[in-house]
């Protein structure tokens, strides 16, 4: 079971240790020198994959800390938020100073040489695992894969949490799923192995899924009572519609598949100092309560969420190298539900 356990730190230079991140590759300067240059800079540009609502928040409460610097934002999810990076530097534009979108964008994003490399002095309060060793990222939350349900459509001892109860006819359909996320698919397949889980996902697909783009608007629907249950939503997107009082819950399948999100500095920042004071704000205890308060779940050790039931999960987290495979995958996830 991975712990959400922080990295107890003796010190500064003892936490990058345990970290595996050296010395050397923290940007020169302290804090107050980072301000100071900040101070010049005056701007920030920002690439992210969170709601605009939740991350202008972030922005308001990040600019009252630094009132002399102008957030701007750029909102859009996956492929879209890519593809407007890569066509960017492509022309020789490189115009955002930080991403924060899925650990595939930033695995991408390394290869391709694109990003800075900066160890936060905020990342010895974040597990091992969420860290990058080589400090070109670190994750300022997870998203573990939940089944969503209606709690007016149906019981809580009657929804399906195993693969096998997935099959039932009784639910033939009546689960939705969005077609644009085949990361639990390949997940599936590596655990189960390429024929066996070939040969499940055929099954899956006769039970005639409700397909809809977009997890939010799976959840939404679901909500809405268009069906009752959203198989792999995401518990923070439950989480925000319960709270707002809609007829929705969510059970775990064990062990939780779990994606995350990380944040990076781009190689050529027009504004590497406003971002990495950015950087560390997300990190920091005041940005990762932020976080919570949005029902996600933060990376940093101590950090109360208030979602019952939270700690006793099983994740298993998504490998970043599984982006290599990203593309092969999709086509092969598209094709066994026919999303084409």
């Amino acid at each position: 079971m991975l712990s959400l356990r922080g990295i107890k730190s003796i010190s500064f230079l003892l936490a990058l240790a345990l970290l595996g991140i050296s010395p050397s590759l923290i940007n020169a300067g302290s804090h107050e020198a980072i301000v100071e240059a900040a101070k010049k800079e005056r701007t920030l540009v920002l690439y992210t994959s969170m709601t605009v609502d939740q991350m202008q928040t972030i922005l308001n409460t990040f600019k009252s800390r630094y009132p002399f610097i102008e957030p701007k934002m750029f909102r859009a999810v996956g492929e879209r938020l890519l593809t407007k990076i890569m066509t960017e530097v492509q022309s020789g534009r490189y115009e955002f100073d930080v991403v924060q979108s899925a650990e595939t964008q930033a695995y991408f994003l390394k290869k391709k040489n694109l990003l800075m490399r900066y160890a936060s002095p905020e990342a010895k309060h974040l597990p091992k695992d969420f860290v990058d060793p080589e400090a070109y990222w670190a994750a300022v939350y997870i998203m573990p894969n939940v089944i969503g349900y209606n709690t007016k459509m149906v019981r809580r001892s009657e929804v399906p949490r195993t693969n096998q109860d997935l099959l039932d006819p009784k639910w033939k359909g009546k689960i939705g799923m969005d077609p644009t996320k085949p990361e639990w698919f390949a997940w599936m397949l590596k655990q189960m192995g390429d024929e066996k889980g070939l040969s499940y996902m055929k099954k899956l697909a006769g039970q005639e899924l409700r397909l809809h783009p977009g997890l939010s608007l799976l959840t939404n629907l679901m909500a809405s009572g268009e069906f009752p249950v959203a198989l792999n939503t995401y518990l923070h997107t439950v989480e925000e519609i319960k709270r707002k009082g809609g007829p929705v819950d969510w059970v775990a399948q064990e062990p939780v598949f779990t994606k995350f999100q990380p944040i990076e500095i781009s190689a050529k920042a027009p504004h590497p100092n406003a971002a990495k004071l950015f950087v560390d704000f997300m990190l920091s205890l005041e940005g990762q309560k932020i976080i919570a308060s949005f029902s996600r779940v933060p990376t940093r050790s101590g950090v109360p969420t208030n979602i019952p039931g939270l700690d006793r999960l099983n994740y298993v987290v998504d490998e970043m190298s599984a982006g290599d495979h990203f593309n092969k995958n999709y086509e092969l996830f598209r094709k066994v539900f026919n999303t084409r």
